[in-house]
């Protein structure tokens, strides 16, 4: 039995060794324990960190959208009123216009009269003249030399 005493005292020596050597190049169980307690700790920081980034960032979009909202409703606003307006002063230069058109419009029988009026009056003043002119002529007939200067001219 000496034999196996032996062999079992150098088998148990041999894992106490092993033990020392994982527990020095891994730092023991209490160190390993400990990354990985720190490593759980910093994760959550970060995550904290990250969260807490997300949501500021996140807020100032928000206000940077909201302030574009309210811009382009403001220009909308404005432009709506201006159209507003400018189509109610069309309407009423339209009325406007209408009512001037009602009192100066001639219809198409009228238009035609009052033309025919003229050209007749136009004529009337032209034949007054052509009389007039001819009687001018004839005063320069009877004029001394008159002849002469009808037959030059």
């Amino acid at each position: 039995m000496n034999g196996v005493g032996e062999y079992l005292a150098v088998g148990i020596s041999l894992i106490t060794l092993l033990v020392l050597i994982g527990e020095k190049l891994f730092g023991g169980g209490n160190a390993l324990a400990q990354k990985f307690a720190d490593l759980d700790r910093n994760t959550s920081n970060n995550v904290a960190t990250a969260e807490r980034e997300m949501r500021q960032r996140t807020e100032k979009l928000e206000r940077e959208l909201t302030a574009r909202v309210d811009s382009y409703e403001d220009n909308y606003s404005v432009g709506a009123e201006a159209l507003r307006s400018n189509i109610h002063a069309m309407q009423i230069a339209l009325l406007e216009f209408r009512a001037k058109m009602a009192e100066e419009y001639m219809p198409k029988k009228e238009y035609f009269a009052a033309t025919g009026e003229i050209k007749a009056q136009i004529q009337q003043s032209f034949a007054k003249l052509e009389s007039r002119l001819e009687r001018m002529e004839e005063g320069i007939h009877h004029l001394p030399g008159g002849a002469r200067q009808v037959n030059r001219g």
